[in-house]
């Protein structure tokens, strides 16, 4: 049973987990399907399904898909709503109708808030971008989940390829559609086949593979969704909303890692993590602590994966580029740039393979599945945390932020005299700060939390500064100490101490913007406490 869309359209909408694998590891799965549940004969289907879209791509821009099918002697029109995003679960609204021809009729839809996004797109404008032809097995696979709840999921084993201006791509995916039952059962199925062979989860719909192979476009990054907090939500309902977002921005962000080799797709997933287990750190004491110890682990193992492809990429836009536009055309510039390209590559090449191991395969699936439900109620929960869930937000949400704010200002305390080390704490703390009151600003005037903000964005990037100029050391003592002899090596050297040098002058020159960033931040009035009334003094 599809649900009913909240989003002011009555298309219900479908509920999807796609698995993606090798064709004989799907395969194997497929036939172990029945295993997992009371499922009938397999149906079989030829699908050739034509994507449309105006010659801009004014439907794509809008979050919409729009497809004629070929069922058969059928044919039948679709229009997918919500179709941009990528996540490990794909919730979208759907329209059905079935039409006389393989011509789309955009104006037989009757759904009105997908009649407005049509609005002044004639059947003349639309045109063909891509097809898929897949051989389609379909069951029906009945039962429980882990909780022993009834359970109806719809199992698709598609196999064919994506067709583009002459362009093919091969396709096989295992998709699973939740038709009735708790979305937990639709993770609880997945990790019950994982144990028979490990896939991935596709984050991407067909029609976003479409259109990257139309448009030549490879995945791109995306930023944090914003996040809708109210003050009439419980604490319950924003541990949900914020780990949820979470998660979907590092999953929205995995194939510009995986397909396109994308910088700043590393940087975002890397964001989501650290906001993921910021949050695991802020509202820790709400949480039972064997599962928290377990997320928290997991999340680290995924960080540390990626984080030396992070760190190349930084160590070559932001630090060796600089230099090499200060001495164009040195050999040691160059030997550095080629020494980093190839760390930079074996960096990446680890990274992928930790997105595509069964290790991280298994975590979203468990994480979501925990989600879903809202695992964090189990018997592990203590009475004294199950009222605080009942919380209003607002009431938990200034302690928290002032747990953080002040545990900053005693981490700062003496800037000027703080060792290396002691800054990288403070970092990290700033860090953990600015995730916490980025989650929770919604709840406030915004322009009350501006100063505030900006005073502690600007910190963040001071201290990061500091940071990435200390990495930058150990990479490369890492790239001289493996240099080896002979002229390129002893020119690799000398670029590196040049290097060391520069950035070494540099950050005395800085020291002084950076003591003021920090007092500007300890100056600022956190934006959650309420204002004081002027001529009031406050208490020492």
């Amino acid at each position: 049973m599809a649900k009913p869309n909240p989003g002011g359209s009555s298309a219900p909408l479908e509920t999807e987990l796609k698995l993606r694998g090798a064709p004989e590891t799907l395969l194997r799965l497929w036939r172990a399907l029945p295993q997992a549940g009371s499922a009938g004969a397999p149906r079989i289907k030829d699908l050739e399904s034509t994507y449309y879209d105006t010659a801009d791509l004014r439907l794509r821009k809008r979050g919409l898909a729009l497809r004629i099918r070929r069922d058969g002697a059928r044919f039948l029109q679709t229009v997918k709503t919500g179709d941009t995003a990528a996540s490990a679960v794909l919730i979208r609204g759907e329209w059905e109708g079935e039409v006389p021809s393989p011509e789309p009729r955009p104006e037989i839809v009757d759904d009105p808030a997908i009649r407005a996004e049509l609005d002044l797109i004639s059947p003349g404008d639309l045109r063909p971008v891509f097809t898929t032809r897949v051989h389609r097995e379909v069951m029906q696979v009945n039962g429980t989940d882990s909780l022993g709840r009834p359970r109806t999921i719809e199992a698709a084993f598609d196999r064919g390829e994506i067709e583009a201006s002459g362009i093919r791509e091969p396709l096989a995916e295992i998709e699973l559609e939740l038709l009735q039952g708790p979305p937990r059962a639709l993770f609880d199925l997945a990790l019950t086949l994982q144990d028979i062979a490990p896939t991935r989860i596709e984050t991407r719909s067909k029609s976003a593979r479409g259109y990257a192979l139309a448009t030549g476009r490879k995945p791109t990054w995306q930023r944090a969704e914003a996040l809708k907090l109210t003050a009439r939500m419980r604490a319950d309902d924003a541990l949900a909303a914020i780990l949820g977002a979470c998660l979907r921005h590092w999953t929205a962000n995995e194939a510009a890692v995986l397909e396109s080799g994308d910088p700043e797709g590393v940087h975002q997933l890397r964001i989501g993590l650290r906001r993921f287990r910021s949050a695991l750190s802020v509202f820790g004491d709400l949480l039972p602590q064997e599962t928290l110890q377990w997320l928290k682990t997991e999340a680290k193992w995924t960080l540390n994966a990626l984080g030396a492809a992070r760190d190349w990429d930084v160590f070559q836009a932001d630090l060796l580029a600089p230099l090499e536009a200060h001495y164009p055309g040195d050999p040691g510039m160059a030997a550095l740039r080629a020494a980093a390209q190839d760390r930079r590559a074996e960096a990446y090449r680890q990274a992928c393979e930790a997105l595509s191991a069964p290790r991280y395969t298994r975590f979203l699936l468990r994480l979501g599945a925990w989600l879903e439900d809202r695992g964090w109620h189990c018997a592990e929960l203590a009475p004294e945390q199950a009222k605080a869930l009942k919380r209003p937000l607002p009431d938990l949400a200034a302690a928290l932020q002032t747990r953080r704010h002040r545990k900053t200002l005693k981490l700062g305390k003496g800037f000027k005299t703080l060792s290396a080390a002691e800054r990288h704490r403070l970092r990290i703390a700033v860090k953990q700060l600015r995730y916490t009151t980025e989650f929770l600003r919604g709840l406030y005037p915004a322009k009350r939390a501006r100063r505030y903000l900006a005073a502690l964005h600007d910190l963040q990037d001071s201290l990061g500064h500091l940071n990435d100029v200390t990495i930058a050391e150990h990479l490369l003592a890492e790239l001289t100490r493996n240099a080896g002899r002979g002229k390129a090596a002893g020119q690799l050297h000398q670029a590196a101490g040049r290097m060391v040098g520069w950035y070494g002058r540099a950050l005395l020159d800085f020291e002084p913007d950076m003591r003021r960033t920090w007092k500007s931040f300890a100056a600022s009035d956190p934006f959650w406490k309420k204002p004081r009334k002027p001529g009031r003094k406050q208490k020492a």
